[in-house]
């Protein structure tokens, strides 16, 4: 299981709802952080996206997370 830095020990767990929804025939994620991903030929290849993407946000320096929420405001 991950965990962010801001998790806290024995805090409630958020409710989650499906990361994944299809919008005019293709398949997209979202984010923490609100942002929408896609679009995908169908939901596994969304899931495999989604690993992409945490793997990437896992892995990241700093200073591309910072460029990456910055174009995700915009």
């Amino acid at each position: 299981m991950m965990h962010r830095s801001e998790d806290v020990y024995g805090a409630p767990v958020p409710v989650r709802t499906d990361r994944f929804f299809a919008a005019q025939g293709a398949w997209y994620f979202s984010t923490r952080e609100g942002s929408s991903i896609g679009p995908f030929d169908d939901k596994n290849e969304a899931r495999r996206g989604l690993n992409d993407f945490i793997e990437f946000m896992t892995l990241a320096e700093p200073r591309t997370l910072d460029k990456l929420h910055n174009a995700l405001a915009s």
